[in-house]
């Protein structure tokens, strides 16, 4: 049985909003993410982990691989290992997404291809 590990219910503030750990194991993690009207992530993949976005609230357009897709709350989407990914802030409001990551869930596996914020 995986050990919790002792960063749960800790929030990581980012140029784009924020996410909070909900749980965090070797294999899988729960966040929430959110994502602050007109903001975007990085265009971004990961080498050892994929992802699945449900959409608690708000709207996004998520550009993923070479499509770009529209989220709006209730739906889900899943992003694969080493699928280029964006999230970006659009509508009235914020958005909180909850993202559940399974294989490698570790936040330094970022592969960045754009950044609006610097980051490498």
């Amino acid at each position: 049985m995986p050990v919790l590990m002792k960063n749960k219910n800790k929030t990581i503030l980012r140029p784009w909003g924020k996410y909070v750990i909900l749980e965090k194991r070797g294999d899988y993690w729960i966040k929430k993410l959110f994502v602050r009207q007109g903001a975007r992530t990085s265009l971004q993949c990961h080498k050892g982990r994929f992802e699945i976005w449900i959409m608690l609230s708000g709207k996004v357009e998520v550009i993923k691989g070479e499509s770009r897709l529209l989220l709006k709350e209730g739906e889900f989407l899943k992003i694969n290992k080493k699928e280029k990914h964006r999230i970006i802030g659009i509508g009235l409001k914020d958005s909180w997404i909850l993202e559940v990551a399974f294989g490698r869930a570790r936040e330094h596996d970022i592969i960045r291809f754009k950044d609006d914020y610097g980051r490498k």
